[in-house]
């Protein structure tokens, strides 16, 4: 039998991916042997809990079996558990829907085994296995259980009285005084007996519950001040080591790999009308502390997202608040003395308290109507839609078009690896997620899983040495920051598989797509980012999902 691992595998250890805040699926796109696949894995909320897996293949293979089974950094491949079946879904060719249970927390992932024609296809796709909910009994569970609970507690007593007086006694015969007065002392010691256990019962259960309440999923939180130097504003990102309890070792900040060659990928996005965007790339100053020049962006409250991943390959976002003062020397115009790193970026864009993008039936992109908004330095982009009504929960393949000033199609150029990312935020900030082609997943995390199977390790005895790990990584990125940019994307790319869309109809145009489903309804603001003729160039659009 041949075997096969088919994924897009990066040159180096380093070169890393996303991670997100809020969603609770993870959205996978990518190749299972020489087919394509797309992956939505719903996690369980509640560990012990089952997670939700939708597989597609658009090609629709025949003569298939597909297996899914979650496989965890810490036990590796020879510790899991025996592979639960996915079942194919009638009248939907191609798609492929199944359960499986995640007993334990941590970083994990979900291994897809596709067998055909005596090959085995296989593919990892991270996911972070933590209790993000605690769920409520329903009253129409609860009520029964009570009336049961009141029942047996009475039967209790009853038994235990009996059992302290005549237990069995003749039809017609009175009640020996003696025997009425055990009677009611069985009671009293069985009624006091059961309030014990009631008692005791409610003490294990509430330290049960607040053990599971300090084990909920809470995210990494940091401080964020504004440092005015002599070259220029600074952010300064300080995490909050009061939030780095959970986890423990995976949490260690000292054991953070790159991500597409940036330790951290933060952006700041203004509250509010969400009309000012940056994506900026803070340098270390030790484990617990990063700055990064601000660009020329004007005061207000901003929300701070920072995505970072680790060693054992959890990854996750540090959030924070950040405040630039009304009399600060920011101006709401490009200040060109302000030198930005070269994968740093801003725009500003429409609030989302103002006009709002509509469908426009005069842009036609691959024969559908699209939403179009103008970027900077003249080039435009058409979200390619047909004006459907967005749904929570469900798929969808955002298409975005580009142009260049003339209006024909642009030429799309890597950027930090990729040929695009987008930003999903809900307005009032409660979803933030980092996209990609292959999709929201974490490609760090990916990585680190694969190479943790392929060494067969298992437990946490193998974990680099902090500081050592640290200034290594340093080196690593200090190397990336000195290529030409070129050379380094060429690197950062490396085996990665973009995926283009295979309809003829779209060879003409330069296209990016991102798989994604929104998690909750409400209203969202997407950045889509993509570099043309050597230039990042960003674009917001709006979107109602019901």
């Amino acid at each position: 039998m041949k075997r096969k691992l088919v994924l897009p595998i990066l040159i180096l250890l380093w070169y890393l991916s996303s991670s997100h805040i809020g969603s609770p699926g993870v959205i996978y796109e990518g190749l299972l042997g020489p087919y394509r696949v797309l992956a939505n894995i719903i996690p369980a909320e509640v560990v012990p809990g089952i997670a939700r897996v939708t597989i597609i293949l658009p090609e629709n293979p025949e003569n298939i079996t597909l297996e899914v089974r979650p496989v965890y950094w810490s036990a590796g491949l020879k510790g899991t558990p025996k592979a639960d079946p996915m079942v194919a879904v009638p009248g939907e060719p191609g798609k492929y829907e199944g359960e499986l249970w995640f007993m334990n927390s941590g970083a994990s992932s979900v291994q897809v085994t596709m067998q055909t024609d005596g090959d085995i296809f296989e593919a990892i796709v991270p996911v972070m296995a933590w209790p993000t909910a605690k769920n409520s009994m329903t009253s129409e569970l609860g009520i029964p259980l009570a009336i049961l609970g009141i029942f047996l507690v009475i039967l209790m007593v009853t038994i235990i009285s009996s059992a302290m007086s005549d237990s069995i006694r003749d039809p017609g015969k009175e009640r020996n005084p003696v025997v009425e007065k055990r009677r009611k002392y069985g009671i009293a010691i069985g009624s006091v007996i059961m309030l014990l256990v009631l008692w005791g019962g409610k003490t294990w259960w509430d330290a049960e519950s607040e053990q599971y309440n300090n084990f909920l999923f809470k995210p990494i939180e940091a401080q964020s001040r504004l440092e005015p130097q002599s070259d220029g504003n600074y952010l300064h990102l300080s995490v909050d080591t009061a939030t780095l309890n959970q986890g423990k070792t995976s949490r260690k900040l000292s054991l953070i790999v790159p991500d597409h060659g940036k330790l951290m990928h933060l952006f700041l996005i203004r509250k509010g009308d969400l009309d000012v965007f940056a994506h900026l790339h803070p340098e270390r100053l030790d484990s617990l502390n990063f700055k990064v020049k601000l660009p020329s962006i004007p005061a207000g409250e901003y929300h701070v997202y920072a995505d970072i991943t680790r060693f054992t390959g959890f990854s996750e976002t540090i959030i924070s608040d950040f405040t630039i003062p009304e009399n600060s020397n920011f101006q709401l115009v490009s200040n060109t003395d302000v030198v930005l790193g070269r994968d740093d970026t801003y725009t500003f864009s429409n609030p989302v308290s103002g006009k709002k993008t509509s469908l426009d039936g005069d842009i036609m992109i691959c024969g559908k109507p699209g939403i179009k908004t103008d970027l900077p330095g003249g080039y435009s982009a058409v979200w390619e839609t047909d004006g459907e009504n967005f749904e929570a929960g469900t798929l969808y393949n955002l298409d975005f078009a580009l142009f260049d000033p003339e209006g024909n199609a642009a030429k799309l150029e890597p950027y930090l690896g990729m040929m695009g990312h987008a930003v999903v935020l809900k307005h009032d900030g409660s979803v933030y997620i980092h996209l990609h082609p292959t999709g929201n997943y974490s490609m760090g995390s990916q990585q680190m899983l694969l190479e943790r199977f392929e060494s067969g390790n298992i437990g946490f005895q193998n974990l680099p040495t902090g500081l050592s790990f640290q200034d290594s990584i340093d080196g690593v990125i200090k190397v990336l920051n000195q290529m030409p940019e070129k050379e380094r994307d060429s690197l950062l790319m490396g085996n990665m598989v973009h995926l283009d869309p295979t309809d003829p109809d779209h060879i003409e145009h330069s296209m990016v797509s991102f798989p994604y489903a929104f998690p909750q309804p409400g209203n969202y603001r997407i950045w889509v980012q993509v570099k043309i003729d050597g230039r990042i160039v960003n674009g917001a659009f709006d979107v109602e999902v019901e």
